[in-house]
């Protein structure tokens, strides 16, 4: 069926071309700026946080174009704050709703389009439809081949991580795929200095079971570090989705060690969880927005991997700052993030910590 899709969309885009030529000399724009570009980053907070490096490339390369962000509703609370963008227009991937962004982005009448993350093939077809002169795609490795002739420049396999792909993806521009900082907005009341508890932060929900490092494993490795360390604070940050594990992680600690758990799951706000993320001492965490959140937020990480691979989405700055425990061979497939041992876990945190090994 998605086949079917995408030969219908690609019979519209070949009349909708053959009517209207495009300027699809992307090298011109290092002469003249484009007046207008579209950026496409409409999936989940850690794709649009790798993205950033690049989207902040361009930003500085071409300060005086127009930017548009397409973006996510989950998103929108986070990326409004950024000074980067002229204008942010929400979608959800979805084809039933591509009409009304079509309409938006065709009175900009953009000249470059860079998809960094969206939903195919449907971004392709409004990125054409919108009257883009050039565009770009970072490919995720599987999507067919057929609309490539409709991009202008577009990823091809690039065994290194997410960020560097997306930043060679734009290397025609001048971008340098060593620069791989990613950035978060300047929000108001970042850090709170007068705290002086050491404060870990446990992100106990994952986008799906295979990346989440079952609760009975954080509650192990919380009694272990309340053992261990004085004026200790766990924070517990994660989604409203998430707050039944909270619950569930709370229930089964000891009353003297409930009362230094502060569930924060499911009572922030995006923006805030930024500032929540940012004033933690560690985050021990697997493959999630929160990871790319600390990572941005120059804050110190434990991160978990069994079945993603840190290679390709894992801290990819300040690596003195973040451990890695990546367990690529499992026994366990039903919860293979088990393969991951407390004791290890408890050690990473401690060295991040600057813990000896006698504690």
């Amino acid at each position: 069926m998605k086949l079917l899709k995408i030969k219908i969309i690609e019979k519209i885009l070949s009349w909708y071309c053959f009517l209207v030529k495009r300027n699809r000399d992307f090298l011109r724009f290092n002469e003249t700026p484009p007046k207008t570009i579209v950026i496409y980053s409409t999936t989940a907070l850690g794709d649009y946080l790798m993205n950033t490096p690049a989207i902040w490339y361009l930003r500085n390369k071409f300060p005086t174009s127009k930017m548009i962000l397409v973006t996510s509703e989950k998103n929108h609370d986070l990326v409004k704050k950024y000074d980067w963008f002229d204008q942010i227009y929400i979608w959800d991937n979805k084809v039933v709703r591509i009409l009304p962004l079509l309409f938006k982005l065709r009175k900009n009448r953009p000249e470059l389009s860079i998809i960094l993350h969206a939903g195919f093939p449907y971004d392709i077809l409004c990125s054409v439809l919108s009257g883009s002169d050039v565009i770009f795609r970072d490919h995720y490795g599987s999507e067919p081949p057929l609309l490539n002739k409709y991009l202008d420049n577009y990823s091809r396999y690039y065994d290194g991580h997410t960020i560097k792909r997306k930043l060679k993806l734009i290397e025609n521009f001048g971008a340098n795929v060593d620069n791989v900082k990613m950035y978060l907005p300047k929000l108001e009341d970042d850090k709170d200095d007068n705290n002086q508890r050491l404060r870990v932060g446990f992100q106990l929900g994952a986008s799906n079971e295979s990346r989440r490092w079952p609760v009975e494993n954080f509650n192990q490795l919380a009694c272990m570090l309340f053992e261990n360390l004085d004026d200790l604070e766990i924070i517990i940050t994660g989604t409203p989705s998430e707050l039944k594990l909270a619950q569930s992680f709370v229930k089964q600690l000891s009353v003297n060690y409930q009362n230094k758990v502060v569930i924060m799951a499911g009572k922030t706000s995006l923006t805030e969880l930024v500032s929540l993320v940012g004033n933690l001492n560690i985050l021990v965490t697997g493959d999630t927005g929160p990871l790319h959140i600390a990572i941005a937020a120059g804050v110190k990480t434990v991160s978990l991997f069994v079945t993603a691979n840190p290679f390709y989405t894992g801290p990819c700055q300040d690596q003195d700052k973040h451990i890695i425990l990546h367990c690529p061979v499992c026994t366990d497939f039903q919860t293979p993030m088990k393969s991951i041992q407390v004791s290890d876990v408890f050690d990473a945190v401690m060295k991040t910590i600057g813990k000896s090994n006698g504690y």
